[in-house]
């Protein structure tokens, strides 16, 4: 797809660093632009690359694997997703598709721009974020189906006034993610640190996808059987498994197999709705629903936490505005990582959290905070 190829391309060319005026460079004082995003999963400062083993672990007996299924299918009856492929519930790819492709838009405007990022880039990404039915309508209604739901019978109570302020972390997108990312666009648009506006709008999207993958398969069993296809579209565009796109991108560089894991949970999801294709789903087939949930949970929250291994080892690797980049947006990500990381290991997450608080360059305190995220997200 031209627009990946492209998000690449720009990926190296702001590792390489690439000549700007002077007020419009990354480092403010030189005319060599250094991205503070050099291409996601290569080395940092030279070190050798993260290499994810997970030789040691064991997946749940029930999982559903296509791409190994016994004789049994783990439990699971023969279905649609077992030629290891997804199909479209829907007549044709879901607007999720079109969101990733804007967050890809917006990549090469904001974090990803070799040079420092214009007032102009933020407006043009806003507009790339704001387009109607687009990622900014999605990210004011997204629920973080981890917590309780609202009292009473909406479902999407979470888009009427004063829910969100009520209850914040149902209610993640409209009352964590839009405030954060509306405060960055509009201080990016203003010039006031454009490295860190951009570093946090990215943070919180990437969040977005990650919460949008669960939440689209809850929905999909009473309300559209179609938002599956979403859920699939927000993680990687409905590619397959070895062409990664959006978000798949990130996870692939940095856990390849955490990758795999998660495109197995995914069509799960699909081989759950092709079980049962009734709607609201048939109660009797809630196991493959709770089935699925549960191996996407553990393998999404592994895929963040390594993205945020990642940007931690980066912040050694920079110095200026690109460490304070670097440093925004483990703040983002590691404070929305920090429920889910305290309900797995309390004392490592307990470490990471006064990491991800006020993140630092000291060398030993970046090698304790990527030691909590490998303790607490041991496996996929």
């Amino acid at each position: 797809m031209e627009s990946r190829a492209s998000l690449a391309l720009v990926g190296v060319i702001a590792s390489l660093g690439l000549s700007c005026t002077d007020d419009n460079d990354r480092t403010g004082d030189q005319t060599t632009c250094i991205g503070p995003n050099e291409l996601v999963g290569q080395p940092a400062c030279g070190a050798a690359a993260y290499q994810e083993d997970v030789s040691a672990c064991l997946h749940a007996a029930t999982d559903y694997e296509p791409r190994q299924l016994t004789a049994d299918h783990n439990g699971w009856p023969a279905c649609i997703a077992d030629d290891d492929a997804w199909h479209l519930i829907g007549a044709g790819p879901p607007a999720a598709v079109s969101r990733s492709l804007a967050f890809e838009a917006m990549a090469t405007k904001l974090w990803l721009n070799p040079c420092r990022p214009s007032p102009a880039d933020f407006l043009s990404a806003r507009d790339d974020y704001s387009t109607p039915e687009g990622l900014a309508s999605r990210v004011a209604r997204r629920q973080d189906i981890s917590y309780p739901e609202v009292p009473g019978d909406d479902k999407f109570a979470c888009g009427n006034q004063g829910i969100p302020e009520a209850y914040p972390d149902r209610c993640a997108g409209p009352a964590k993610l839009k405030p954060l990312i509306d405060a960055a666009f509009q201080r990016g648009s203003e010039a006031v640190e454009p490295l860190s506006q951009a570093a946090r709008i990215e943070a919180a999207l990437l969040w977005f996808f990650y919460l949008s993958m669960s939440s689209e398969i809850w929905t999909c069993g009473f309300n559209n059987i179609n938002d599956c296809d979403s859920a699939a579209g927000y993680y990687t565009q409905i590619t397959p498994r070895d062409a990664p796109a959006g978000l798949a991108v990130y996870v692939a560089a940095v856990g390849p197999e955490t990758h795999q894991r998660i495109y197995d949970a995914l069509l799960a999801a699909r081989c759950w709705r092709d079980i049962d294709q009734a709607m609201p789903a048939t109660p009797a087939f809630v196991g493959y629903y709770d089935r699925a949930q549960a191996q996407l949970a553990k393998a999404a929250l592994r895929g963040v936490a390594l993205i945020l291994r990642q940007r931690v080892g980066e912040i050694l690797c920079a110095g200026g505005e690109a460490r304070a980049a670097h440093v925004a947006f483990v703040e983002v990500l590691g404070g929305l990582l920090d429920h889910a990381a305290s309900g797995i290991a309390g004392g490592a997450a307990a470490s990471l959290r006064v990491f991800t608080a006020s993140p630092t360059a000291d060398p030993s305190a970046v090698a304790a905070a990527q030691a909590a995220i490998d303790t607490i997200f041991t496996c996929p």
